[in-house]
């Protein structure tokens, strides 16, 4: 029975992590560039040539990994996603290895696989760690950080404090909204008994932390680097952020923001599995591990909903990992064997209930990335040469400036006078209202223009007898 039992957990691990190296790695050039991906790639593949101006309103470390990807397989885009991905992918095994010895294995690999296969995406991608950003990273080590400091306070070796120093200075030299899970830590490292030797303990990851942290950020001028993000953060909290929030566009969004932009990114049935799995958790009385993922979700939802003005749609991501590994330890108390019959029934029931919802839900995920190509603004320049238009500029509106700028490739324009304008390419977000010039524009030259859709943007072609006459 044993040699049995192990066969089963060998390939329900096999079929979780192949499942999400599919979720993580495949189809990673279909989408669009998103917002901030060229910046921390070319960031990355800049910092290691010594060049280190550019985006030092983040930390560097994430971009430093980005940049030795670069490095090992070719400058690009794809390169950055897919570093992140692993990122990604390493985090759903942090998790299980981590949890096992704890929990159980089903119990883990229910923690692991609910972060290697829901959605947690933003409006260009179904999956937020499929794009070259810095969250992937930050969450990471901020798991590995955190599985290093249980190992300590459940009286494993002091180097255990080492990983988790290191692991933690990672964390917050790649996106610094992770120094706040830094007191979570303290404690549990100080909770180690007896109190002179969690003392000790504590000097050491701190001591490490600091370390480590200041080595990463010397490439990059220590205290000017560090000054600049200071200042730059406080500005941006201090002057808000143009974001839209249930339809509507805000600078300063309302304090619930990022708990819709957790609802609206996931979906509300992946996020509801991991609530009932979270909740369900509460009745397994493993405090000591519960409080540690509890005092971590308390300090991200107080900083993001009650300190932070700002609120923007991949924020939430900070916190999902935490929800997964406590609905692992609800899954594996629900399937926890129990004296009566009855509850024991209901129990496994509502296990099994929380996983057939949460595999629906994941190959609901794996066949939007199936799908997932090049759309709308990508599609702008294409169109037109398939027209005939290879010269001229377009004119855009209705949409942030990374929508544009680098999928037109030099050819946008926002001057309703440009001599050299052959189409304009227009959405309608609320954020970016159109101006009225640009509607009397349009109406005025209604006989000169032919309308196309392609996704969500609406391109007016200008008509070849009133185009401008390519130079030469």
């Amino acid at each position: 029975m044993p040699r049995t039992s192990r066969l089963i957990e060998w390939t329900a691990l096999a079929v979780v992590m192949l499942w999400g190296l599919y979720q993580c790695f495949w189809n990673l050039a279909g989408p669009n560039v998103s917002a901030d991906e060229p910046i921390y790639v070319d960031a990355g593949w800049d910092y290691l040539h010594g060049d280190v101006a550019d985006n030092q309103e983040h930390p560097p470390f994430a971009k430093y990994l980005m940049g030795f990807g670069q490095l090992l397989f070719g400058q690009g885009l794809v390169t950055g996603r897919s570093v992140a991905a692993l990122a990604a992918f390493a985090t759903g095994v942090v998790l299980y290895f981590w949890l096992r010895r704890e929990i159980g294995w089903v119990g883990a690999l229910s923690a692991a696989g609910f972060w290697l296969v829901l959605p947690h995406g933003v409006i260009t991608n179904v999956r937020l760690d499929r794009l070259a950003l810095l969250e992937p990273f930050m969450v990471l080590f901020a798991v590995i950080a955190f599985a290093a400091v249980w190992q300590w306070f459940r009286g494993r070796p002091w180097w255990w404090l080492v990983v988790a120093g290191v692991s933690m200075a990672f964390s917050v030299t790649s996106k610094v909204s992770s120094a706040v899970l830094v007191p979570v830590l303290l404690v549990f490292v100080v909770l180690r008994r007896p109190l002179r030797r969690g003392l000790a303990g504590l000097a050491v990851f701190c001591g490490v932390g600091a370390v480590v942290g200041v080595l990463v950020y010397l490439p990059v001028g220590l205290f000017d680097s560090v000054r600049y993000m200071l200042d730059f953060q406080s500005q941006h909290d201090a002057t808000g952020h143009l974001i839209a929030v249930a339809g509507v566009a805000y600078t300063f969004p309302p304090w619930w923001s990022n708990l819709w932009f957790w609802f609206d990114g996931m979906g509300v049935v992946p996020v509801l599995v991991l609530l009932a799995g979270t909740v369900a958790s509460v009745f397994s009385r493993r405090w000591a591990l519960l409080g540690m993922l509890g005092a971590a979700i308390a300090l991200l939802l107080a900083f993001y909903l009650a300190i932070s003005d700002v609120a923007l749609s991949h924020y939430y991501y900070a916190w999902v990992w935490l929800f997964c590994a406590a609905a692992g330890v609800g899954v594996a108390e629900l399937l926890r064997p129990k004296r009566r019959r009855v509850l024991l029934s209901a129990s496994r029931i509502g296990a099994v209930l929380l996983l057939a919802v949460a595999v629906v839900c994941g190959v609901f995920t794996s066949v939007v990335i199936a799908g997932q190509r090049a759309s709308g603004m990508a599609l702008v320049l294409p169109e037109l040469e398939s027209l005939g238009i290879d010269e001229g500029d377009v004119y855009v509106a209705g949409m942030a400036p990374w929508e544009f700028v680098y999928p037109i490739e030099g050819r946008w324009t926002t001057e309703l006078d440009d001599p050299d304008l052959v189409a304009f390419a227009l959405k309608d977000q609320v954020r970016f209202p159109l101006d009225a010039e640009l509607t009397a524009e349009l109406e005025q030259r209604a006989g000169e223009l032919d309308r196309f859709t392609i996704d969500d943007v609406t391109l007016y072609v200008v008509r070849a007898a009133e185009r401008p006459v390519p130079a030469g």
